[in-house]
C-alpha cells in the first residue's frame, strides 16, 4: 500500500455520519483512504475518489495493513447496537484500542476519535449509564494511554442527524403521516447536525486541541414539543405529539427490537436508546469546543430538520 504524507484513513466511512466526514476530507483536499467489510454497504462512497481497503476492528493484521503510510486517523467505525453485551466492548474498546497501537506503529501523526456523549453519560450521571457508552469510555481510556505515542483528539457528539440516517428514518416517515412518539416527562436533547460534525473533525485534524474531550452540540436545547414543531415545521404541516410514560416508551423500544430482530436487521430503536432517551436529559457545554477547535455547530435544528426531510423527500424516502 502506497504512503501519502496527506493520506486519512477513516474509519466507519460507509456508514451516515463517516460519509459525511469522507466528503469533508476530500472537499478540504485531503487524500482519503477508507475501511470496508465485505458486507459494507458502499453507496455513500461510490462515485468519490478514495482508496477502499478491507479491514475489520476483530483483525490486528487487517488494520495494520489499512494504516500503513497514513498521516493521520479518523476513527467512526464501531458497534451501537448489539445482540450481545460483550460485542460492544470488543469492538468499540478492543477495537479502537488495537487499531491505535497499530496507528502508533505505523507512525501516524494524529488519531482523531469520533466517540459519543455517551461515554460521559446523561446529566447528573457519575457516568455511563449503558454497555455501549461503557465502551466507548473504555476507547477513550485505552487511546488516552497512547497519548505519548500519538497526538489524540477525542470527540463527544451528541444526538447526530441529517441526510442519510436511516436510524431516524422512522421517526420522520411518522411525522410525515402527522404524529409523533415521544416520551412524557422533562427529557431533553442537545443535537447536532451531520456536517457539523464533519468540520469537527476537519478542525481536529488541522489544529492543536489535545485530547479533549470536547462536546459536539449545538447550543439549543430541545425538548419534544419544541422537537414537535420544529417537525411540523419542517413538513409544512401539523405534526400531533403523542406521549408515552417512560415504561411504556421503553417497551415500544423491546417491541422494535425483537421485531427487526427477527427480521435480522438492526432496529433503530431499541431498549438501551429508548431508555436513554425517556429517563435521561442529555445536554453538554460545547464552549470547550469552540475554544479549543475554533469549532461552533452552524446548523440549528429547525434548519438541520428542513433539509433533512428535503434530502428524505429527493431521495424518495418519504
Amino acid at each position: 500500500m502506497s504512503a501519502d504524507s496527506a493520506t486519512v484513513l477513516v474509519t466507519g466511512a460507509t456508514g451516515f455520519v463517516g460519509s459525511h466526514v469522507v466528503e469533508a476530507l476530500l472537499d478540504a483536499g485531503h487524500i482519503v483512504r477508507c475501511t470496508v467489510r465485505r458486507t459494507s454497504d458502499t453507496r455513500w462512497l461510490d462515485g468519490l475518489d478514495v482508496e477502499r481497503v478491507e479491514a475489520d476492528m476483530r483483525r490486528r493484521e487487517a488494520l495494520e495493513e489499512a494504516v500503513r503510510g497514513a498521516a493521520s486517523v479518523v476513527h467512526l467505525a464501531g458497534v451501537t447496537r448489539a445482540s450481545r453485551p460483550d460485542l460492544y466492548r470488543r469492538v468499540n474498546g478492543d477495537g479502537t484500542a488495537r487499531l491505535g497501537e497499530a496507528a502508533v506503529e505505523a507512525g501516524v501523526g494524529r488519531f482523531v476519535y469520533v466517540s459519543s456523549l455517551a461515554a460521559r453519560g446523561p446529566d447528573g450521571a457519575e457516568g455511563p449509564v449503558s454497555e455501549y457508552g461503557a465502551s466507548k469510555r473504555e476507547g477513550e481510556e485505552r487511546l488516552r494511554g497512547m497519548r505519548d505515542r500519538v497526538e489524540v483528539v477525542v470527540l463527544r457528539p451528541g444526538g447526530v442527524y441529517g441526510p442519510r440516517d436511516e436510524d431516524l428514518l422512522p421517526l420522520f416517515r411518522a411525522a410525515a403521516r402527522g404524529w409523533l412518539v415521544a416520551p412524557s416527562g422533562g427529557s431533553v436533547l442537545q443535537p447536532v447536525y451531520a456536517s457539523d460534525v464533519a468540520r469537527a473533525v476537519l478542525s481536529a485534524l488541522e489544529g492543536d486541541a489535545g485530547f479533549g474531550p470536547f462536546p459536539l452540540a449545538e447550543e439549543g436545547v430541545y425538548d419534544w414539543p419544541a422537537i414537535g414543531d420544529a417537525m411540523a415545521a419542517a413538513f409544512g404541516h401539523a405534526v400531533r405529539l403523542v406521549r408515552l410514560p417512560a415504561g411504556a416508551f421503553e417497551g415500544v423500544g423491546v417491541v422494535a427490537q425483537t421485531l427487526w430482530r427477527l427480521a435480522g436487521r438492526a432496529p433503530p430503536l431499541d431498549r438501551r436508546r429508548a431508555r436513554d432517551v425517556a429517563r435521561h436529559r442529555w445536554t453538554c457545554d460545547p464552549g470547550p469546543s469552540e475554544r479549543a477547535l475554533g469549532w461552533r455547530a452552524g446548523v440549528a435544528l429547525p434548519e438541520g430538520l428542513r433539509r433533512s426531510v428535503e434530502w428524505y423527500r429527493e431521495a424518495g424516502w418519504l
